[in-house]
């Protein structure tokens, strides 16, 4: 039986420390545990390792070479998601990591990448881009660092990141929404319509700009959404990035969105004007998938118009909700229509507006028992007389 190797656990520059030695004799020296538990934890599995025959020396890799081809080959998400994670990892983690290897990526490096972004970017984009990286280095699944053997414990592990900024969604008004989509009528392109199915139906950009004729259910008023628009990398030398019909954002994302009367109607109109009676809803000029970058563009236009500069186009979704939480239907079906991936997500978005409308209907439903006892005691007095 092999003899069982030692090593070593002490403190230095704010932070626990390793040192051992491999089966082939050579030092390892390894810093940036945050406490001494942890480090004696990792000594111990390597030690164990060490001991059973099943050690394996550390792959050696920069992060820029890991990067590239964790970008280029492993990044199994859709487009769209693939391109914006891409983005993060060239625009934030390769001008720092870049040039350091995978094994020398600890905790207090880490932790120092936070300090220096954290004036930089929004708090919101630094928790994505340490997410991202967490998946990178040691997600279970896919090809993470941990999972081709570059590493052996997750660095990000006892990280402090500033907290999330919770932001409570105030809606537009039905005045503000109805205001914008008559602006939009003098627009061109069939902008009222868009805006009509983004405040009535919820509609995200990419599901709109994907949506056929075929999608629209005319006897049951009902919309299907099962596809959006998604971003690739263009292969022309033209353009960064070009656009294709995609699947849903999630699961659950593909829903059928019950439509108002006046809705189908705009509909109907549209369908009757245009070119392709099967095709999209919403084409560009030349009858193909209309840029998401131009309809911004168009709806930066209306906005302004209608004197409401800061409205992005998503805020007819959060309108969409508030809506539907007004006339009292339940939080499932407002998470159904929303194509949410859970009903949490409802509430963590849109818990605030539900006590006022729980308040809202009690108010009604008083004023309905009020006059259905005024109505009984005025029979009541009939008869008597």
């Amino acid at each position: 039986m092999p003899r069982r190797q030692r090593g070593t656990v002490g403190f230095r520059d704010g932070s626990w420390f390793i040192y051992y030695r491999t089966p082939t004799g050579k030092q390892v020296y390894k810093r940036g545990f945050r406490t001494e538990a942890k480090a004696i934890e990792s000594l111990n599995e390597i030690l164990s390792q060490i001991y059973r025959g099943e050690y394996a020396e550390p792959k050696d890799i920069t992060f820029v070479e890991f990067a590239e081809d964790y970008v280029k080959n492993r990044l199994s998400i859709r487009g769209s998601t693939s391109a914006s994670y891409a983005s993060l990892v060239r625009r934030h983690l390769i001008p720092y990591f870049g040039k350091m290897r995978l094994q020398n990526i600890r905790l207090d490096v880490i932790q120092s990448f936070v300090r220096n972004f954290e004036e930089e970017l929004s708090v919101k984009t630094l928790h994505n881009v340490v997410t991202l990286l967490k998946v990178m280095l040691a997600s279970a699944k896919g090809s993470s660092a941990i999972k081709q053997g570059y590493i052996r414990h997750d660095p990000t592990q006892g990280l402090e990141l500033p907290p999330l900024e919770t932001r409570t969604i105030i809606p537009p008004t039905q005045e503000m929404v109805w205001k914008l989509i008559n602006v939009a009528s003098f627009s061109g392109q069939n902008a009222n319509v868009m805006v009509h199915l983004g405040a009535f139906a919820g509609l995200r950009r990419g599901e709109m700009l994907a949506l056929e004729f075929n999608d629209v259910d005319w006897e049951g008023k009902e919309i299907l959404v099962n596809k959006a628009l998604t971003r690739f990398s263009a292969k022309d030398c033209v353009h960064v990035w070009q656009w294709k019909v995609g699947p849903a954002k999630t699961k659950r994302s593909v829903r059928r969105i019950a439509l108002s009367e006046d809705l189908v109607t705009s509909l109907v109109r549209l369908r009757e004007s245009a070119r392709e009676p099967n095709g999209l809803l919403f084409p560009d000029r030349n009858g193909k998938l209309m840029d998401p970058d131009y309809f911004d563009v168009l709806f930066a236009q209306i906005k302004k118009n209608a004197g409401f500069s800061e409205l992005r186009f998503h805020d007819l979704r959060h309108f969409f909700a508030s809506f539907l939480i007004s006339q009292g239907l339940s939080p499932k079906y407002v998470c159904d229509q929303l194509g949410h991936s859970s009903i949490q997500v409802t509430f963590d978005i849109y818990g605030h507006l539900f006590p006022r409308a729980r308040e809202e209907a009690s108010i009604r439903l008083q004023e309905a028992i009020k006059k259905g006892r005024e109505k009984a005691i005025a029979k009541l007095l009939l008869a008597v007389c």
